[in-house]
């Protein structure tokens, strides 16, 4: 256990190099880094790269995402984030989807020529990329033309097309993502389905097939980390975690992350998705003081960690803030992220990720009129 301590203004000063991890034994207390967040996060020197002609400032180690909308989604999460309009936008990728995909991965095909050395990890979401299984596959053949242009592969998806087309499983080992972060709000498959809301026609809705799904992608040797988005409708406390983390446990799975809902501040329009997030918000922060109180915050346990929980350390990146913890052999991360901070980011002059969108344009944020690179089709 790591006892929580005041914090000498040394340590205060430290801030994160990209990718760094700071182990539990260099911390008194992850106190000082909480209030920080995202901001003690210190990125490497911007890359100079040339793509469609002209000269744009990169974050080494970024994340590339192929848009994922060959469909749209089968789920209508109460929290979903494609649904959210920031005020600069004027239009949504999740609204138009993939149509033409010989013409899509011809033009994805020439962003990652042009693209070819720069470090990066490629990053699949959007909406659900496993939805369609063609398109997926697809993507797959096409990755494996270039076995050297990502330095990690993550898959981001609820799951759904794992579970009915058996070709996805294997494909995604042989295609050597490093994992996949599986989304489930709860295990109670009730509570879920008011979250998540699916399509009455996916099986993944229930929890049997979820279980089976899990199964199938831990046979084929695939790191499987289970993600519970936080909020009061769902898992919201430190007794409802634990309770995840032992049903996890009992499936097999050693890595379950606690996700916040990102911080949206004022740069968002109101809708019914902010709204829900408005209401239904449970900080990640009290359940971090709950395992691991700060120096003068109360616990029933004043200033060490709670029992059965031990602390392994600390990472941020540039809109993120995470704790990894350990629990009855389960790597635990409580993470917490701002879309402003997101915003702010890209917004300074450095591209910090890049999307390839539906248009095939590639563009240097999740809105497709924002940071635009250009079109690749």
């Amino acid at each position: 256990m790591i006892a929580a301590t005041t914090v000498p203004a040394a340590q205060r000063a430290e801030r994160f190099r990209p990718n760094q991890f700071r182990h539990a034994t260099t911390i008194a207390t992850p106190a000082a880094y909480r209030d920080g967040r995202w901001e003690t996060f210190e990125p490497k020197p911007a890359v100079d790269r040339t793509l469609l002609g002209r000269v744009f400032r990169l974050r080494p180690g970024l994340t590339f995402t192929p848009y994922a909308n060959p469909t749209p989604c089968n789920a209508h999460c109460s929290f979903c984030s494609e649904e959210l309009l920031r005020i600069d936008a004027d239009r949504l990728t999740a609204k138009r989807t993939i149509t033409d995909y010989d013409q899509y991965f011809a033009a994805l095909d020439r962003a990652w020529r042009e693209l070819d050395g720069f470090t990066m990890g490629l990053s699949l979401s959007g909406l659900e990329a496993t939805s369609e299984p063609e398109w997926l596959l697809r993507l797959l053949a096409l990755l494996d033309e270039h076995p050297q242009l990502f330095a990690e592969r993550v898959l981001y998806t609820n799951g759904s097309g794992l579970a009915t087309d058996a070709r996805l499983v294997p494909a995604l080992a042989r295609a050597r993502f490093d994992r996949v972060e599986l989304s489930r709000a709860h295990f109670d498959e009730r509570r879920n389905h008011r979250i998540m809301r699916f399509d009455l026609a996916q099986p993944i809705r229930r929890r049997a097939v979820f279980e089976q799904t899990v199964r199938a992608l831990r046979a084929q040797a695939t790191d499987v980390r289970l993600v519970c988005i936080l909020n009061d409708e769902g898992v919201s406390t430190i007794e409802g975690v634990e309770e995840y983390i032992a049903e996890a446990r009992a499936l097999g799975v050693d890595r379950v992350v606690f996700r916040e809902l990102s911080v949206l501040g004022e740069i968002y329009l109101e809708n019914r998705e902010t709204k829900w997030i408005d209401r239904h918000r449970a900080p990640v922060r009290a359940l971090m003081e709950r395992v691991l109180p700060s120096a003068d915050a109360p616990c029933e346990v004043e200033n060490v960690c709670r029992e059965g929980w031990a602390l392994e350390g600390v990472t941020a990146g540039y809109y993120y803030y995470n704790e990894v913890y350990r629990r009855d052999g389960v790597e635990v991360v409580l993470e917490g992220s701002s879309y402003v901070a997101h915003r702010d980011a890209v917004e300074s002059g450095v591209l910090q990720k890049l999307v390839f969108h539906s248009t095939m344009e590639l563009c240097g944020d999740w809105v497709p009129n924002a940071q635009v690179i250009g079109r690749y089709g």
